[in-house]
């Protein structure tokens, strides 16, 4: 079992509305040498990117690989796009179980994640413009762990 860290940007889409329309999302696969390693139950991250807004980048949900990558005609997933989608471009299905776009919320932001001693090794810091990445074991042992000490607790 592999983790997932989706990056998604505010400039492409109205990635919080979206968040907090759907807990069933699917998500773009634009890395498709991943496919083969991408399998139902598999977690996913998502990531907020900046786009505009300096400080508001990072991880803002969680989920689980709910659907196999392969290329879907979907109208409604279409609107949420700010531009014209390609439609060859496989997606995935993702259910998402925690979101937290605030940090009040416990969302993960990037200033935070590149203070973190593992985690500011994420392909994610260094390799910005990519949209899929598969966490090594220990990002996901790290992230899992401040992922969880970040959550919000009703009392």
């Amino acid at each position: 079992m592999a983790t997932w860290l989706f990056r998604g940007n505010p400039r492409d889409f109205d990635i919080n509305t979206y968040l907090q329309a759907h807990r069933d999302i699917r998500w773009y696969v634009h890395q498709q040498l991943l496919i083969p390693e991408m399998h139902l139950g598999d977690p996913v991250y998502v990531w907020r990117s900046d786009g505009g807004s300096p400080g508001t980048g990072g991880i803002v949900a969680h989920g689980f690989l709910s659907g196999p990558a392969v290329v879907r005609a979907d109208s409604n997933f279409v609107t949420w796009l700010r531009k014209k989608p390609d439609i060859s471009i496989p997606t995935v299905l993702i259910r998402l179980d925690d979101i937290r776009l605030t940090p009040r919320a416990g969302c993960l932001l990037r200033m935070e994640i590149i203070q973190d001693a593992i985690l500011r090794n994420l392909q994610a810091i260094s390799i910005p413009s990519v949209v899929n990445y598969k966490l090594t074991a220990v990002e996901d042992a790290r992230l899992d762990q401040v992922w969880e000490a970040r959550r919000v607790r009703d009392l």
